[in-house]
């Protein structure tokens, strides 16, 4: 079972009336009741819903931290009744209620509300340096005990959502959920307030079952929107359990990396968004609903009740809400599947781009190639990152093979090496621009030959392969999703664009089952193959970029795009590659969600505006 069970000391509120088992981590247990958070003075070791915390008046990176930038100032506020009003800001007070007036839990507890602090930035710039947003506000959520994952600190979150929800609809801003500002578009970005949900990383293992779920209890975990894909990784390890696929990097949230359709490149799974059954979602100051399949029931009617949550059992809308591109309220829990532990053996190969192995790219057909690694296996795990100017040495194609454990004579993943085995074209090029001030062709292949290397026979966990935190670079990417059949029509397409508009950059080749989330951009059966095109942030890599969309645009290829890359999409040229059926359904539930005028205009923004899907 998923259970992590540890003595810690205080007193715990147990979770088991919810249908949840609250999972205490590293770190003394603050009491029930208790009015402050009080900072450690030693060292704290990171856990499950556990941060590093800075003393009054030091500092910790907040989301708006990237390299040089001036770090958020954490201080350490006393915390507020959930039903108090708002204080005078110019009296020293916070100008922000914590939550409508009134707001008890559920089921009566001791409301402990979350910290919420406001930052003084007025622009905000995401993760790859893409863009810089000018905006209204910025804050950071942090539940009231971050040392152990609780029920009622759950609660009392939600209820601190709702109160900035609130606030929005007062002074009329929009209003965005911020995880790990990954994505290089737009879509996280707001000029109202910008919620940032890192410090929100409690987990809880295996809510009760309804009583129609064919699966696995212990296959279930339900994580707070905050957590990376990275504590994912590290948490679920240690419990014998995995993730089916993630990115090649990991340090988005999980609401982020589902909410604009993050994929790996398994041949057995779709994008990260098709392992999650379940969704709790704050939609206005006083309605937050869980969201799930009425196909696929998974939680016990119960569990969403106690929550005080609305519970909403509806394919379309819970299909819509999958790739919501925020626009549907603040994600604030994620109910996922996960599998049994699982390892993977994995080679890189430079291989001639031969008549087999075009069929391979194309098809997903490799009688007519001799991969690297044991025989008579298909391949978990199929990918290749093409340097489009040097063609002449051939592709380098990485497989990995899925077993229970390490085979015997495997070596296992080497740390701290600049490029991993998991890594993609972004990675290899965010890493690689890092080095240098300028990155031209030439040295995009001298440097190539230095780091992005063959190997063979190495075997670890997923989150052992897939491990990229901290690439950022001055990349700029894009990725465009085309069916099998269409694979080398398209790739052949970009090749002969480079040749007459070369670019310092990378392709990549990766795949994904069809995905049943209505705005996915994995949407293409019988399987999805998503070509990256990933290079230096310059005018050429930008052009380059654009001639394959026209190119794309003029063609009968079906194709869409990556939410969270780069794009110039416009509301018909959504309608035309998602068709009308999607784009009505997926606009149909988000007004099902958010009724009212006034809340569809604080959840949209000028992206989603651009698509003409708000």
């Amino acid at each position: 079972m998923l259970e992590h069970v540890q003595a810690c000391g205080g007193v715990a509120v147990s979770g088991a009336e919810l249908g949840l088992r609250a999972l205490p981590c590293p770190g003394a247990r603050r009491r029930r009741g208790q009015r402050h958070r009080t900072a450690r003075r030693g060292p704290l070791v990171p856990g499950l819903g556990a941060r590093p915390r800075a003393a009054p008046g030091g500092q910790l990176p907040g989301p708006g931290a990237r390299g040089g930038h001036p770090e958020h100032q954490r201080g350490l506020r006393a915390h507020r009744r959930a039903d108090a009003r708002p204080r005078d800001a110019a009296a020293g007070g916070v100008a922000l209620r914590q939550g409508p007036a009134g707001a008890r839990r559920p089921w009566g507890a001791v409301a402990m509300p979350p910290v919420i602090h406001e930052s003084s930035q007025k622009r905000w710039q995401n993760w790859h340096q893409s863009y810089t947003q000018r905006l209204e506000l910025l804050v950071d959520v942090w539940n009231a005990d971050a040392s152990q994952s609780t029920v009622p600190g759950y609660l009392d979150t939600t209820v601190g959502l709702q109160g900035l929800i609130q606030r929005a609809l007062t002074e009329r801003l929009e209003i965005r959920g911020l995880g790990g500002g990954w994505s290089f578009s737009k879509a996280p970005a707001t000029s109202g307030i910008l919620v940032n949900t890192r410090p929100l990383n409690y987990l809880f293992p295996a809510p009760r079952t309804h009583p129609d779920h064919p699966g696995r209890r212990e296959d279930l975990l339900f994580a707070q929107s905050g957590v990376s894909v990275a504590e994912l990784n590290h948490f679920l390890k240690k419990v014998g359990k995995s993730l089916t696929t993630s990115g090649a990097s990991n340090g988005q949230t999980i609401a982020g990396a589902i909410g604009t359709g993050t994929h790996g490149s398994s041949l057995e799974t779709g994008a990260m968004q098709d392992f999650v059954v379940g969704l709790h979602v704050v939609v206005s100051p006083d309605r937050h609903v869980w969201l799930e399949r009425a196909s696929a029931p998974v939680i016990h009617d119960e569990t969403p009740q106690k929550l005080g949550a609305e519970l909403i059992r509806d394919d379309a809308l819970f299909n819509a809400a999958l790739v919501g591109l925020g626009g549907f309220g603040l994600v604030h829990g994620v109910l996922m599947e996960v599998v049994d532990l699982y390892y993977l053996q994995a080679y890189r190969q430079r291989m001639p781009l031969t008549e087999g192995l075009w069929r391979a790219f194309d098809q997903l057909d490799f009688s007519g190639i001799t991969l690297p690694g044991p025989q008579g296996l298909k391949p978990y795990h199929f990918t290749a990152v093409i340097n489009p100017n040097d063609m002449d040495r051939g592709v380098f194609v990485t497989v990995m093979y899925k077993h229970a454990r390490c085979p015997e004579g495997s070596t296992p993943p080497s740390p701290g090496s600049k490029l991993t085995q998991g890594d993609s074209a972004l990675e290899i090029v965010g890493v690689l621009t890092d080095m240098v001030s300028e990155l031209t062709i030439p040295l995009l292949s001298r440097l190539m030959d230095r780091f992005y290397t063959e190997y063979e026979n190495v075997c670890g966990t997923h989150g052992e392969l897939f491990t990229d935190t901290t690439t950022r670079g001055k990349a700029w990417g894009s990725a465009v999703g085309v069916p099998l059949g269409r694979v080398r029509e398209t790739v052949e397409m970009a090749l002969a664009i480079n040749r007459a508009h070369a670019f310092p950059g990378l392709f990549g080749v990766r795949y994904a089952l069809p995905s049943k989330a209505t705005m996915a951009f994995t949407q293409h059966a019988p399987m999805t193959c998503i070509l990256d095109i990933d290079g230096a942030s310059s005018t050429r890599t930008k052009s380059y970029n654009r001639r394959v969309w026209q190119q794309l645009a003029k063609s009968s290829i079906p194709h869409t795009y990556h939410w969270g890359k780069f794009h110039e999409l416009d509301g018909p040229a959504v309608r035309g590659l998602y068709g009308e059926a999607h784009v009505n359904a997926w606009l149909e539930a988000r007004r099902a969600l958010l009724p009212t005028p006034e809340l569809r205009a604080a959840f949209a923004n000028d992206y989603l505006r651009g698509l003409e899907l708000a």
